[in-house]
C-alpha cells in the first residue's frame, strides 16, 4: 500500500519548505515520489528534491484538479506501477481544490490502485490568511475545509493576538482540523 500525502496551500505559503523539512527529518528511509503541479518555475525545488533521491513527475500546464484531472490520474497510476513508492507526496498548484485532488486519489483506490490517503495538509501564511481568503475565497476555503491539518506558516513573526485571529479565520471553515501554529524551526 502506498501512502499518499497531499500538501495544498497558496504560492508562497511554504508547501515546498514543509516538504523539504519532512523529507530530511520524517521520511528518511522511505521510497518517495513527488507529484507537483505549479504555474511558475520549479527548477530550484525540483533540483533539490532530485538531489535528495526523490522521483518527480512535473505537470506544469494547469490546475491539477481542474484541467489535468485525467492526466493526474494517469500520472498516479504510472508512478505506482513504475516506482512502487512507500509514499507519494502531492503538491498541487495553489489554486487547486483539495477536494478535487482527494477525490482523484479516492477514485483511483476504488479502481484498484494500491494507494491510501494519508495526510491532507493545507499550509496557510498566518500573516496573510484574511487577505488571501478575500482574494482567493473559493480555492482557499476549499483547501481549509478539506484539510485534516492546517499549518500556519510565518508565525515566528506574529504576535499572539494575530495568531489567535488567524486560527479563528481557519475555524470558520474547518472546526475539526488540527491547526498547528508552532514556528517551523521548532517543529519536530
Amino acid at each position: 500500500m502506498t501512502k499518499t500525502d497531499i500538501f495544498s496551500g497558496f504560492l508562497g505559503a511554504g508547501k515546498t519548505t514543509l516538504i523539504r523539512k519532512l523529507i530530511s527529518e520524517a521520511y528518511k528511509g522511505e521510497k518517495l515520489v513527488l507529484i507537483e503541479n505549479e504555474f511558475g518555475d520549479i527548477a530550484i525545488d525540483g533540483a533539490f528534491l532530485q538531489d535528495a533521491g526523490i522521483e518527480i513527475t512535473e505537470m506544469n500546464s494547469g490546475c491539477i484538479c481542474c484541467t489535468l484531472v485525467g492526466d493526474f490520474r494517469e500520472a498516479l497510476q504510472k508512478v505506482v506501477a513504475e516506482f512502487a513508492p512507500d509514499r507519494i507526496l502531492i503538491e498541487p498548484s495553489g489554486v487547486g481544490k483539495l477536494s478535487d485532488v482527494t477525490s482523484s486519489v479516492v477514485m483511483m483506490k476504488e479502481k484498484g490502485l494500491d494507494v491510501q490517503l494519508n495526510m491532507l495538509i493545507t499550509v496557510v501564511n498566518g500573516q496573510r490568511v484574511a487577505k488571501q481568503l478575500k482574494a482567493f475565497g473559493e480555492f482557499l476555503r476549499n483547501q481549509i475545509e478539506h484539510a485534516a491539518t492546517v499549518i500556519l506558516s510565518r508565525t515566528q513573526n506574529m504576535k499572539e493576538a494575530e495568531i489567535v485571529h488567524a486560527v479563528e479565520e481557519i475555524r470558520k471553515y474547518n472546526k475539526e482540523a488540527a491547526v498547528i501554529t508552532t514556528p517551523w524551526d521548532q517543529l519536530k
